[in-house]
């Protein structure tokens, strides 16, 4: 946070350091305080210091909307899921979580995106279900590495279990959740329901429990 103010960054700093040990003003707060406003009362350099620590401690903005897949004659105000799945892959800038329980032909141009991101240096982790039965995966294989990570779900004992979670998370951010697979109908054609979040607590969440499961050896890393 920056108030594009240099003596009031350090002002700002100091109180923010003094509020992260906790407890009431700190006597070097209260100095610095009444040194950036002379004519501050010490209850005035108080109250500053109370509105800082309140505006620090107010949890982060967080939003959720519907993200939807509809018959084209179906009208409701609502985010679609291509153009949502598109928006967030295109505008990541760090980081990518996506599963994939298909991932048709038809995303071909997806394909070469997170290949394009993923040599931009934006890291990509991809989980995938049943990888040996999914030939479209072949081209993304070929590009794995450094910074793109494929995590393969295989077939287990249970022949009917599967990965079959929708996610994309982006940049430790946004995160959707959805019903729909990475094919034209789930995207186009089929009747999907989702939801798209910008919450970073829900972004760490979904991360920490693909991190989990890459940790127990749920998935295997391509």
């Amino acid at each position: 946070m920056s108030t594009g103010n240099i003596s009031l960054d350090i002002l700002l700093d100091e109180m923010k350091n003094s509020i992260a040990v906790g407890g009431d003003i700190s006597t070097e707060s209260l100095r610095a305080i009444k040194k950036r406003f002379p004519s501050a009362s010490d209850k005035e350099a108080h109250d500053i210091y109370a509105l800082v620590s309140g505006a620090l401690d107010s949890p982060a903005k967080e939003n959720a909307s519907i993200v939807l897949t509809a018959p084209p004659s179906f009208s409701f105000k609502a985010k679609t899921t291509k153009n949502t799945v598109s928006s967030m892959l295109e505008n990541s800038q760090r980081s990518i979580l996506i599963t994939g329980y298909t991932l048709s032909e038809y995303f071909s141009d997806m394909v070469n995106l997170i290949i394009a991101k993923s040599q931009q240096g934006v890291f990509i982790k991809f989980f995938v279900n049943n990888i040996e039965n999914q030939g479209s995966f072949d081209k993304l294989c070929r590009y794995k590495g450094r910074f793109l990570k494929i995590y393969n779900y295989p077939k287990a004992q249970d022949a009917m279990a599967a990965l079959h979670a929708k996610v994309i998370s982006v940049d430790g951010v946004k995160t959707l959740i959805t019903s729909a697979n990475l094919s034209y109908h789930g995207q186009q054609g089929n009747i999907e329901l989702g939801t798209v979040i910008e919450s970073k607590a829900i972004a760490k969440q979904v991360d920490d429990i693909f991190t989990q499961l890459i940790f127990k050896k749920v998935f295997v890393e391509i």
